[in-house]
C-alpha cells in the first residue's frame, strides 16, 4: 500500500529528475530589508550583488514543488524582482564535463515574467565570468522570439509579459535547445566545446553588457549537470493554456528512498 500510494502521489505531476540536479532556488521568503532570499533549497545560495535595491521580494504565482510523500513540501509563491543592468549570480555546482575544461553539458530551468521593455531586447542569461563582460547569451526580441544570433531564433513566439517556464538544455558538442512551457522553441546545432556557451563555476541570470536586459520577476530556478531530454522537459511543463499557476514539480528520489526504508523496516518487524 505504501508504494502504491507513492505512485499515485506524483504520477500526474511534472517529474523533476533528481539525477544530476545540482541546484534549486525558490526565493521562498523575504529578509527583513524587503529583499528576496537567495537561499538554495538544493545547492549553493545565489548572490545578489545589488541588494537591497535589486531582488525585491514579491508574491507571485503559487508554485507546487515537493516529493512523492509531500507534493507541497517546497510550495511557495515567492518571486524576486530583477532590475535592468542588475543580475543574480548562480553557482551551479556542476563539475567540468563534456570533454573540456569547462561545463559543456547542463540544463537551466527558470520561471520568468518580463515586466518592462516589452518591445525591447532582453537577455536571459550570461555565461561570461563577469556579468557585464560581453553580450548576453540568450535573448528575447521585441516580438517574442527567443534565441541568439550564433544559434538562430525561434519562428514561434510567446507573450513575454506573462509567466513562462523557460528551459535551456545544452550539450556544446552537439546542440543548444530552448523550451517554453515544455515545448521546444529552438533546436540549434553546436560544435563548441569550451566555447561561448560553456560555463565557468557560475553564470548570471538576466545580465548583459549594454542594457539589453529588462525588469522582470524570477521564480523557480533549477540546474542539472547534463542536458535533459525533450521528453523530460516536456514533463516539466509550465503555464499550459490559460493556467494561472505552473505545472507542479515533484523530485522523486528523496521520498522514494524514505519510503523504501519504511518498507524494509516493516518487513523486518514482520519477520521478527
Amino acid at each position: 500500500m505504501i508504494f502504491a500510494m507513492a505512485g499515485v502521489a506524483y504520477a500526474s505531476l511534472g517529474d523533476v529528475s533528481p539525477d544530476g540536479l545540482t541546484g534549486l532556488w525558490r526565493f521562498e521568503s523575504a529578509l527583513g530589508d524587503g529583499t528576496a532570499t537567495m537561499a538554495a533549497t538544493i545547492g549553493t545560495d545565489m548572490v545578489n550583488p545589488y541588494a537591497p535595491s535589486n531582488g525585491v521580494a514579491y508574491l507571485g504565482p503559487w508554485t507546487m514543488i515537493g516529493v512523492p510523500g509531500n507534493a507541497g513540501l517546497y510550495a511557495d509563491g515567492g518571486v524576486a524582482q530583477m532590475r535592468s543592468n542588475n543580475e543574480f549570480q548562480v553557482f551551479h555546482g556542476i563539475s567540468p564535463n563534456g570533454g573540456g575544461s569547462y561545463v559543456n553539458e547542463y540544463t537551466i530551468a527558470m520561471d520568468y515574467c518580463q515586466t518592462s521593455g516589452l518591445t525591447s531586447w532582453n537577455s536571459l542569461y550570461q555565461t561570461a565570468s563577469g556579468a557585464h563582460d560581453n553580450d548576453g547569451d540568450l535573448f528575447t526580441d521585441g516580438s517574442g522570439h527567443i534565441g541568439i544570433g550564433a544559434i538562430g531564433y525561434s519562428t514561434a513566439t510567446y507573450d513575454v509579459s506573462t509567466w513562462h517556464r523557460i528551459v535551456l538544455s545544452v550539450d556544446t558538442s552537439s546542440f543548444y535547445r530552448v523550451y517554453v512551457d515544455g515545448t521546444m522553441f529552438l533546436d540549434g546545432a553546436l560544435n563548441d566545446v569550451d566555447g561561448r556557451f560553456s560555463l565557468n563555476n557560475n553564470f548570471w541570470l538576466l545580465a548583459d553588457d549594454s542594457w539589453e536586459d529588462q525588469w522582470g520577476l524570477l521564480g523557480m530556478v533549477a540546474t542539472w549537470d547534463h542536458a535533459l531530454t525533450t521528453s523530460e522537459v516536456a514533463g516539466m511543463g509550465g503555464w499550459i493554456g490559460t493556467a494561472t499557476t505552473p505545472t507542479p514539480l515533484v523530485i522523486p528520489e528523496p521520498a522514494t528512498i524514505a519510503l523504501l526504508g519504511m518498507g524494509l523496516a516493516l518487513l523486518r518487524r514482520k519477520r521478527s
